[in-house]
């Protein structure tokens, strides 16, 4: 694993790279945490010097130390920081030509979901020619990994250890929702297998494309329609027309 940016020609700049190293590098373990030797071996910093800008980064809110594990998180105002940008429009700036055009060329709904730890955020929706009216509640609504199409997406593309953690972590959750174990495990599977993921029930079908926003960060767009338009056969055509206006998809799942 690389080490943290050292000093560059930027003059005072080497604190701060430092310091948003190891935020990033918390980031990236948020959802289970990170010891502070695992830090240490991934920054590539001494220990001391690691403990002196963990406990500011600690003052300041943006990681926590759970005292009972001693592994670290993000903290209050990084969280902070998280919530307030959903209300910003530049994630929906960026995203919204090509889920226009998504919308034209298929005629359906075109989500834009963003990742948020163990949960999915429906940020936007466009909508084409043969537009869902229920969809629109949808957006707004924050709902567990694997309780959605996109979300579901973005489960498949975790380890399996951190999927098989997940699942038993929210078992009860999901047990509430109807949705066993063993269907979570054939819908990750099946994402694997087919390169995207694919859900058609109650009179709707949803495909969903995961994608790395920027170093942390993991957002999905999904396209829906009923059931009758998007069949199996026809959710593979759409993933491939995802991928074309949406570069970044191409690595997906």
């Amino acid at each position: 694993m690389s080490s943290l940016p050292q000093a560059g020609p930027r003059p005072g700049a080497q604190s701060i790279d430092r310091a948003m190293g190891l935020v990033n590098l918390v980031a990236r373990h948020h959802d289970l945490g990170i010891s502070l030797q695992a830090i240490v071996q991934a920054s590539g910093l001494d220990r001391t010097t690691i403990w002196r800008m963990l406990s500011n980064l600690q003052h300041a809110g943006l990681i926590e130390r759970d005292a009972q594990s001693g592994l670290y998180t993000l903290g209050v105002q990084a969280t902070a920081w998280g919530a307030a940008s959903l209300g910003q429009a530049a994630l929906i700036r960026q995203c919204q030509p090509a889920m226009k055009t998504l919308a034209r060329l298929s005629g359906d709904n075109v989500f834009l979901v963003l990742r948020l730890g163990d949960y999915s955020h429906c940020l936007h929706l466009e909508q084409g020619e043969h537009a869902v009216p229920a969809f629109r509640q949808t957006v707004g609504e924050t709902r567990l990994l694997g309780l959605g199409v996109a979300s579901i997406a973005m489960l498949a593309a975790l380890d399996e250890p951190t999927v098989q953690l997940h699942l038993a972590q929210h078992r009860e959750t999901y047990e509430l929702e109807g949705v066993t174990r063993a269907q979570l495990m054939r819908w990750v599977q099946s994402t694997r297998q087919r390169g995207f993921a694919y859900r058609n029930t109650a009179g709707i079908a949803a495909l969903g494309l995961h994608w790395q926003l920027g170093g942390v960060a993991v957002a999905a767009l999904s396209i829906g329609a009923s059931r009758v338009r998007l069949p199996l056969s026809r959710a593979a055509e759409l993933a491939g027309l995802m991928r074309l206006h949406w570069p970044t998809l191409k690595g997906s799942v």
